[in-house]
């Protein structure tokens, strides 16, 4: 089989761009011919005047995405489209170049951008689906996608002229869990036929350390943006730090903060005026060097206050079988079992979160077991049957 992966890279680095990376090397692993059709939101910032002026107009078609997808499609002789993401350098125009060749087009629903502008659900430190329900205007009143007015009416516009279209009712999806599966559905042109559910998979690592070998640290990983929970996260480190061990010899893990984004240096000035010393921010790091520290680790934290699609942070903790402590919303408390693989504690909660970090250190504190499978979808092999069922059902 021949495949064309198509994904817009957002300007920081996240957990799609590792799962596209993931599926095109199990893909080839397997004998298949994978081509990758990529974009970056980076070249925004190249762009001149008159481009930049285009762009509410080329994020809802491209005409260059539609020319040169639909060229790859007939130059490799294509069977079919895998989209990842579209946003906003290769639009929905991507599909059409898929329709012109009557060659079969899945997309992976990583978040909720067909149903909510900013694509999480998530606003003014709350869940919000007041789109879902009334409608994609609100989106704009809200001005919701990175607090601008304007580029959140190029999304709630693009959502809307493809949804007059009827461009979402021709294509396939791939939901990563039930949770996300009954969300999408919520889009009334969308059919539980077109809908299938295959969750990201991990590759199983060797690097199997005790939990009384690991280094005394827990982990952070991932964009830092208020939706993820990082506010929550350094108020948990201050509540440790300055009351709740302040009188105690308990030995405060080690908090790494691994990643980057548009509250790096509020965090930064946060930590330096409230003098935490168990605290660090490495800045953004290679991949390898995360899965390094997450192997080494007592546990990831995921302080998450949105749903979240589904996140590789958990995964590939549960692969290394470092627990994780994270918040009981949507896919992160769906994902957690108490005991088990981590603890959950109430999103938002940052004493709560603080004595979930303490209690790692606490000699009779209930360590987890792993002892409840994994499903053959989160393994490779089964991954890979999976997705095969997924595209043979498409065609």
């Amino acid at each position: 089989m021949r495949i064309l992966q198509v994904h817009n890279y957002y300007q920081i680095p996240g957990g799609e761009d590792q799962v596209v990376r993931n599926e095109g090397e199990l893909l080839k692993e397997h004998g298949h011919e994978v081509f990758l059709y990529g974009r970056r939101n980076d070249e925004i910032k190249q762009m001149n005047l008159i481009q930049k002026l285009c762009l509410p107009f080329t994020a809802c078609f491209s005409l260059r995405t539609y020319g040169e997808v639909r060229k790859l499609i007939l130059e490799k002789k294509i069977d079919i489209v895998h989209v990842h993401n579209s946003v906003h350098l290769i639009s929905p125009s991507v599909f059409y170049a898929a329709f012109s060749t009557h060659t079969p087009v899945v997309m992976t629903m990583h978040n909720f951008r067909l149903l909510c502008p900013k694509g999480t659900f998530y606003r003014n430190g709350k869940i919000c689906e007041e789109c879902t329900k009334k409608g994609v205007c609100h989106g704009v009143k809200y001005h919701c996608y990175r607090q601008s007015k304007i580029q959140t009416l190029i999304n709630a516009c693009s959502m809307q002229l493809h949804r007059m279209l009827g461009t979402y009712s021709k294509i396939n999806y791939i939901c990563l869990t039930d949770f996300n599966k009954q969300k999408l559905l919520q889009l009334r042109q969308i059919k539980e036929k077109q809908v299938f559910v295959k969750p990201n998979f991990l590759y199983k690592n060797k690097a199997d350390i005790e939990m009384h070998q690991r280094k005394n640290k827990v982990l952070y990983a991932g964009r830092l943006e208020e939706d993820k929970g990082v506010k929550v996260l350094l108020n948990a480190y201050r509540y440790l730090e300055q009351e709740l061990c302040k009188e105690t010899v308990t030995d405060i893990p080690q908090l790494i903060i691994c990643g980057d984004g548009s509250l790096r240096n509020a965090c930064e000035k946060y930590v330096k005026k409230h003098g935490l010393t168990k605290v660090t921010l490495t800045g953004m790091l290679p991949h390898e060097k995360v899965m390094d520290e997450m192997a080494k680790v007592k546990a990831v934290i995921m302080p998450t206050l949105w749903y979240e699609g589904f996140p590789m942070n958990i995964a590939e903790s549960f692969a290394l079988r470092t627990p994780v402590i994270g918040s009981d919303i949507g896919n992160v408390g769906d994902l957690i079992v108490d005991g088990v693989n981590g603890w959950k504690f109430p999103v938002g909660d940052y004493k709560a979160l603080a004595e979930k970090i303490v209690s790692l250190e606490q000699p009779d504190a209930k360590k987890c077991s792993f002892d409840m499978p994994a499903s053959e979808a989160w393994m490779p092999e089964g991954n890979y049957q999976k997705l095969m069922d997924i595209y043979e059902r498409c065609k």
